[in-house]
């Protein structure tokens, strides 16, 4: 992903010397020490900037420059690759309002995935970064643990002995091998720095699924919980019959990941099915009754069916990892695009819709349209969603993802007795997602104490916050001890985002009520110098109680 700008890497045409993107021109050129590219953004007039880092290569590359202040920004012209133009940067992505202007700034909206063992170094009396990492891009190590026991032990033994000494990801279970893969391809808020291949996800990671996105112009997930935005591939397939009831892997098709280019798979491009049938041996057999296409068109490939084009990607469309039934209905109720409008796009929904109840019957694709009208309720505030929630929580066959959604809605009605009884009991619920989602939505303290010695430390956390949040009174003890050493957890979490205002302006909150006024001084104060759009009467209120209680 991340490389140093070099002849080698750079695959922007820097030969047409003045481009306009957006209204705005750009000079681009090439001198003997490196790429440059001149802006006005910044700076308030022309500047020229070194081109340090390129950033992606198979579709589209972005050109990143470090500032003095050690911000490694993305300048807006970037290059698609797979139509050899320039366009500007901000046609894919919401910039940070930062001082200066409208930017991306690498190092804080990008933190962790492009390179491996990134360390942002943000100081927040200076508001500077200084950003380093062990590796450019995906190294050995962020899949496989660390190598150096791996490497004395084969310097002695030969070279194809099995053993402990790294991670592979064909050894673990399946919720474990594809965390591996989603500490990056899952929308998360991260809550520690150190994630280990073979951890389980919910101790290192708190997936922000659709009841929780960010409400805007450009949602990351469709209305019924399957992603809509890229990136996010392991939620998709977390939810899908493959891995619930398959114990399938990211390993399972994605045979050969050290290879990026999914599409030159051999077995892809040459037999289309033949991953799906290694399971499902009987439709290949029947492939046109089941899909109502003609055999060897493209209508009779499973996953033009059951993985359509509708994630939106950097300048494309890629395919849904959940492996749902084409489910028209939705498209007509909600506007999610459904896999038959892919293909024949001369059609409306209501067609396909015809076509789908007259080949599979009414009940086709019920789960996801009972899903969608659930959360669309919920979300717009309607008291009629919490019975269809309740039904998608206590249906194990729902899976955990779409119960999690359910319960993440539920809390949104806090006065109702039968949230209040769901919230609690789902705090005692095998599946760690649940209880992790319980504790952070918390509408009251019974069971929160006990949380806090949960061995998932997402639930923890989310446990911890809450008892802060609702005021809950801890007797001295274990619990009080338990919430000491969690408080520590959530802290961890808030020091990865020293530089986000909103998580720092959330730090002082917490510490002021956990009694810790210095700490919440600091917090606030951190908040209103990074985010000058943060209401600034509150945080000086906070910080006058805060003065008071030392």
């Amino acid at each position: 992903m991340l490389q140093p700008s070099s002849s080698a890497s750079v695959l922007g045409d820097f030969s047409q010397s003045r481009i306009t993107l957006r209204g705005t021109s750009y000079r681009l050129h090439v001198k003997p020490d490196g790429y440059f590219i001149n802006e006005q953004l910044l700076s308030g007039g022309e500047r020229e900037h070194r081109v340090d880092y390129t950033l992606g290569s198979r579709r589209i590359q972005h050109y990143l420059t470090r500032l003095a202040d050690g911000r490694i920004i993305v300048l807006p012209p970037s290059w698609d690759v797979l139509r050899k133009q320039w366009f500007h940067n901000f046609d894919i992505v919401d910039p940070q309002e930062t001082e200066g202007g409208a930017v991306q700034v690498w190092n804080k909206s990008c933190y962790s995935c492009h390179v491996t063992r990134e360390e942002k170094n943000f100081d927040a009396a200076s508001n500077t970064y200084n950003t380093t990492w062990q590796d450019f891009g995906t190294s050995c190590e962020r899949c496989h643990g660390q190598g150096a026991g791996h490497m004395l032990l084969h310097r002695e033994t030969p070279a194809n002995s099995s053993g402990d000494d790294i991670t592979r990801l064909g050894g673990l279970d399946p919720a474990r091998s594809t965390a591996v893969c989603a500490q990056c391809h899952s929308l998360r808020d991260m809550l520690t720095k150190t994630f280990a291949p073979g951890q389980n996800y919910l101790d290192s990671f708190m997936p922000i699924l659709e009841y929780g996105q960010k409400k805007d112009h450009d949602p990351a997930y469709w209305v019924d919980g399957r992603p809509r935005r890229f990136s996010n591939d392991a939620i998709g397939f977390w939810q899908s019959a493959c891995f619930m009831r398959g114990d399938a892997t990211c390993l399972s098709c994605n045979a050969n990941v050290h290879d990026p280019a999914i599409p030159a798979n051999r077995i892809i491009r040459e037999e289309p099915n033949a991953l799906c049938s290694g399971c499902h041996g009987t439709l290949s057999i029947n492939v046109a009754n089941h899909s109502h296409h003609a055999a060897g068109s493209r209508g009779s490939e499973c996953v033009e069916c059951h993985m359509p084009r509708s994630v939106f990607s950097l300048k494309a469309e890629i395919r849904d990892h959940s492996m749902s039934i084409p489910d028209p209905e939705n498209t007509l109720r909600h506007g999610i695009p459904n896999a038959c409008g892919n293909c024949h796009r001369n059609r409306d929904a209501t067609w396909a819709a015809d076509r789908v109840r007259s080949w599979y019957g009414p009940d086709s694709g019920r789960k996801e349209i009972h899903r969608a009208k659930a959360f669309r309720a919920a979300g717009a505030g309607d008291k009629a969603a919490i019975p269809l929630l309740l039904s998608i929580l206590n249906e194990a066959s729902e899976g955990t993802l779409a119960r999690a959604n359910a319960l993440g809605h539920l809390s949104r009605f806090p006065a109702d007795e039968r949230v209040v009884k769901a919230l609690q009991n789902s705090l005692q619920d095998p599946d760690p997602l649940l209880r992790a989602v319980a504790a952070v939505r918390a509408v009251g303290s019974e069971g929160l104490s006990v949380a806090l010695a949960d061995p998932v430390r997402s639930v923890r956390v989310g446990a911890a916050f809450s008892i802060v949040n609702l005021r809950v009174q801890i007797p001295a003890g274990k619990s009080a001890d338990a919430l000491e050493s969690v408080s520590r957890e959530y802290e961890e979490r808030a020091s990865i985002l020293a530089d986000d205002g909103p998580e720092q302006f959330n730090l002082g909150g917490f510490e002021l009520l956990r009694g810790n006024p210095a700490a919440a001084e600091k917090a606030f104060r951190a908040s209103m110098k990074l985010d000058g759009r943060l209401p600034s009467l509150l945080p000086r209120v906070r910080m006058a109680g805060a003065e008071a209680a030392r």
